[in-house]
């Protein structure tokens, strides 16, 4: 009596490799789609920038404003502090101008209402504002100034 054979046959293994190859070629790109992460990458840096422009509007006690549109956000602080145009870009920790028209990626679309928004000394809102980035949504509630 002869024992079972285990294993596979090499057509079985090839067969296998080739169903593999066609899979990964067709659904692969679709795995792989960077403006998803570009999407998410600007929604989270443009919320940064709005929750650091609150807290410096209550740290320094000048009016800051975020100005969103489709061509990308901007900080900009009054220009005497508690009045003014806003002509003064705000600068960040390390004393470079990082908030001054960062674009949005391409592909990515943005739809701002109620932009810019001005933070006064005490961290609240001119108005609520709102604006969707790709997929996501960011909100600034007028009463509380929360952002999210």
């Amino acid at each position: 009596m002869r024992a079972p054979q285990l294993g596979f046959t090499v057509v079985e293994l090839i067969m296998v490799i080739v169903i593999m190859g066609i899979l990964a070629a067709v659904v692969g790109p679709h795995f792989f789609d960077r403006r998803v992460f570009d999407e998410r990458l600007f929604f989270e840096e443009t919320v940064s920038a709005v929750r650091y422009a609150q807290k410096l509007a209550l740290a320094s006690g000048c009016l800051t404003q975020v100005s969103l549109d489709a061509d990308g956000y901007r900080l900009r602080q009054a220009s005497g502090c508690t009045s003014g145009a806003y002509g003064a870009e705000v600068q960040g920790p390390d004393g470079q101008i990082p908030f001054a028209n960062v674009d949005v990626p391409g592909g990515v679309s943005i739809n701002a209402t109620n932009f810019p928004v001005v933070f006064d000394s005490l961290g609240r809102p001119s108005s609520a504002a709102s604006a969707t980035i790709g997929a996501f949504t960011l909100s600034v509630a007028a009463e509380s100034g929360l952002v999210q």
